[in-house]
């Protein structure tokens, strides 16, 4: 066999054997590394809740923690988006632990005020369905100042 057919043939094995490698490493990367590097949000959702908040922001008053706990069932409830929180909450991890409860606060607050969430709703007064029978001005008389 000439050299150069031998060539010819080594260099075409090769190439055949590199593509072969190419697209089984494809597969690979293809199939089973998105399974692998996928988040759940549900589980996501499941670990990150009111304790770490409270742990984790220094959350010191029976206020603080109570606002944990109100971020979180809003959470639950669907009134505020867990990525909206979960982002606030990477961002203020950043700061120091002194101030990282009240940057939280402020900056949910901030961002569900410009998303156009209702982060506290406001108690609604019932008026009364039975007419007054007094005249405004006879009523003025016994209010106190």
């Amino acid at each position: 066999m000439p050299i150069n057919k031998l060539c010819t043939f080594v260099a075409c094995h090769l190439k055949n054997v590199i593509l072969r490698q190419l697209f089984c490493l494809v597969l690979v990367f293809g199939f089973a590394v998105p399974g692998l590097a996928q988040n759940n949000v549900d589980d996501i959702d499941k670990r990150f809740t009111a304790d770490v908040l409270k742990r984790e922001l220094f959350a010191k008053t029976v206020e603080e923690r109570g606002f944990c706990d109100y971020v979180i069932q809003k959470r639950d409830d669907g009134t505020i988006p867990p990525r909206i929180i979960y982002s606030v909450y990477q961002k203020t991890m950043a700061k120091d632990r002194n101030v990282r409860f009240t940057y939280f606060k402020t900056a949910l607050e901030t961002v569900c005020k410009r998303e156009g969430i209702v982060l506290y709703s406001t108690p609604v007064r019932a008026t009364s369905s039975f007419p007054s029978f007094t005249l405004p001005s006879f009523r003025g008389l016994f209010q106190r100042n």
